[in-house]
């Protein structure tokens, strides 16, 4: 006899970060997504030059903590793995969604980042959540394959899109972005792609320059 797995759900806590102004006084609102391992009060230590240039910066961070070498020491967060992946995309849409609800930007539109693994995670939540958004920014990372590109992408549509990888970077090469572009193209997803100097990391010039034209 198999055994049968069952669901149910249950109240959890999660934590966010916040850099710069206070939200209710944000002019300009970026909600930024971590990538796997990451932790948002490291990750957040990238975008220190656009909260000195006037910018909110929200980083929720991914429900799944693990120690990030054997069972002790550093710890990193994750916002889903291959098992039960379907809960978890579920959850964490609705995590991010009562999140945007708790802090009232629900009438607003901030613009939402995705970095390596929370690219998967801002088009999900981009095209299954609740939220609006006035710009959306790919970087280093790899769209979702379970998309509804026929039914679920309108968000995608309505806002502009940029893609970003670094030319250094130790993951993905040119052949992201050539990729990217075709499964954007094919869809009618107007984007725009960008390189800069630099790894696997968020280039705050780059970074600054994009959020300008907002």
């Amino acid at each position: 006899m198999n055994p049968t797995e069952h669901h149910f759900q249950a109240t959890k806590t999660a934590r966010y970060y916040t850099l710069g102004p206070n939200i209710e006084e944000a002019q300009h609102i970026l909600i930024a997504l971590h990538g796997y391992g990451q932790l948002p009060a490291f990750f957040l230590r990238r975008f220190a030059d656009l909260a000195d240039a006037g910018w909110t910066i929200i980083a929720p961070e991914g429900l799944h903590r693990f120690y990030t070498s054997s069972t002790s020491g550093r710890v990193g967060a994750s916002w889903m793995t291959k098992e039960d992946r379907i809960s978890d995309m579920q959850d964490y849409v609705r995590y991010l969604d009562a999140l945007t609800e708790h802090l009232q930007l629900r009438e607003k539109q901030p613009a939402l980042l995705g970095f390596s693994q929370g690219v998967a995670t801002a088009a999900r939540w981009a095209c299954m959540g609740q939220q609006s958004f006035s710009r959306f920014i790919f970087w280093s990372g790899v769209f979702p394959p379970d998309l509804n590109w026929d039914h679920d992408v309108e968000a995608l549509r309505q806002s502009p899109v940029d893609i970003a990888l670094g030319g250094e970077d130790p993951f993905f090469d040119d052949a992201l972005i050539d990729d990217t572009t075709q499964l954007l193209n094919e869809h009618r997803i107007a984007h725009q792609s960008h390189r800069f100097d630099g790894g696997h990391t968020i280039d705050s010039v780059l970074l600054q320059s994009l959020l300008r034209s907002n």
